[in-house]
Order: C-alpha cells, then structure tokens, then sequence
C-alpha cells in the first residue's frame, strides 16, 4: 500500500455518509436544509476546532470573491465557514475519499455548493494550474506529509504572486516522547510531526516570506482542559467523522501538549510579488 493510502486508509471509515445523515436526523435536524454552524461539533476537525477556524480567518483576512484553496479539507467545516462568512470561492482537496464524499454532501445541503466544492488529490501533485489561488489554507496537514518543502513549494505554484498562504499545525516541543495512538496517525510511521525550525527552513526554501508566526498551545491546551471539549465527543462530536477511538487520540495530544511533547503554531506567509 502507498504512502498515500496509508494516510486515506487511517482518516477513512465505511458507511460514513450515511452516519453522518443518520446522526443529524436523529438530533432534529433537516437534513435536506442544513446550516454550517449546527456542524461545527465534528466538521472543525483540528486543533481547537472552531476558534481555530476563526483565529486563522482572521489571519487571513479573506476579500468577497477571493479564491481560497484548502489543502487537507477533511469534510469541509473550515471552507463552509469561509464561503459563508467571507464570500469566498473555495475548492478543497484531500486524499481520503470518504472526507470528499461527505464534504460535498454536507456543502449541497448547507446551499453553498456554489461557492464550495471539493476533490480528491494528492497535495504534492495539486490538479490545477498555476497562480489560479489568493489563498492557500490548511490545518493540521503537514503532520502527515514528509516532504515539507515540495509540500509548501506545490501550494506557492498556485498562489499568485502576493497571495497568502496561512496554516496550524502542530509541531515538536522539547518535551518527552508522546502517547500512541495521536489523531493525525495511530501509529508512527505516517507521522511526519515537524520542529518550528524545520517548519520555517520549508517554507522559505519553498518560497514563501513568513509575515506572522503565533505560538498557540496554550489556547489549545485551555481548550483541551475545557469541560464544553467534552460535548464534541457526544453523538455530533468528532468520532462521527474520525472513529470511536478518536477520544483516546485527542486525550494523548492534550497530554503531549500539556507535556510539551508538541506545540500548536499558527502562521501567515506570503508568495513574493
């Protein structure tokens, strides 16, 4: 099996559409007319969830019409947000067809499927030409992707010059080893989890210019620490889309965070005129 399908194969789960619908109905939901913000519990699949989504919004700064492609879309929460809030144009890819299947779902019902669509791809091979995005976004992807710079670098090819580029991720802290299983990986070999350092050195060699670089964990760790955290592990919450063992997962990175074993940044890079 490829690098790539290990990675698919670690985010997929069978039948998950038909869960998802089955959920929602079951909480009273039109499942024929659906909001974005009633989906935040599961679909704001990252570190912190939605104010995560916001915070790098912010960050963002995105323009009605502006062009926004997100790498890693998982099922679409974060490019719901910005079509709805922001205007914006986004088109997301991910390697796990599940996550596309069900972001196209959620998007059609939402009635925003005219300014969000998402495809399967991989994203060091991105299906589109150059310089055809003013934003390029992701959250929580570079984990799962060894070879940072052609990651950056093939991001930058479709930005155009002076577009954005923003991100989280979680990097390496000066803390010990961490728990198995973490919910980017249940194991290590498709873990890929980077130093700030090494984050920085593949952006620039890729050729982005870091405008803004935050330090996030203890916004992260608050949040993990936050009772409420728990409601996103109820019916509606991330295990829906991410598997039942998905609160063991996210219970090792709050302790590998607490620990210092990672830390969470946030980052603002721009593509050079």
């Amino acid at each position: 099996m490829s690098e790539g399908n290990r990675i698919a194969a670690h985010y997929s789960g069978s039948g998950m559409a038909d869960r998802v619908l089955s959920a929602l109905t079951g909480e009273g939901m039109d499942i024929d007319a659906l909001s974005w913000d009633r989906l935040t519990s599961f679909d704001q699949f990252h570190t912190r969830g939605l104010p995560a989504t916001r915070d790098q919004a912010a960050l963002a700064a995105p323009e009605p019409g502006e062009k926004v492609i997100d790498i890693g879309c998982g099922v679409g929460g974060p490019a719901r947000y910005l079509a709805a809030e922001f205007d914006c144009e986004v088109t997301g890819i991910d390697l796990t067809p599940d996550y596309i299947d069900v972001a196209n779902m959620l998007t059609e019902r939402c009635g925003l499927f005219d300014r969000a669509r998402f495809e399967r791809a991989n994203a060091l091979d991105l299906p589109f030409g150059d310089g055809l995005f003013d934003i390029g976004w992701s959250q929580n992807v570079s984990m799962n992707v060894a070879e940072k710079t052609d990651f950056y670098a093939e991001i930058a090819r479709v930005l155009r010059p002076g577009g954005r580029f923003v991100t989280s991720d979680v990097v390496v802290g000066l803390g010990g080893e961490p728990a198995w299983p973490l919910p980017w990986a249940r194991e290590p070999s498709i873990s890929y989890v980077a130093t700030e350092d090494e984050m920085r050195t593949a952006m620039e060699s890729a050729g982005f210019c870091i405008v803004e670089w935050r330090d996030t964990t203890e916004e992260a760790v608050n949040i993990f620490q936050n009772p409420n955290q728990q409601a996103r592990r109820g019916k509606l919450g991330v295990s829906l889309i991410a598997g039942a063992d998905f609160p063991e997962r996210s219970r090792n990175l709050a302790q590998g965070m607490a620990d210092g074993a990672f830390t969470s940044v946030l980052a603002l890079t721009v593509k050079p005129v």
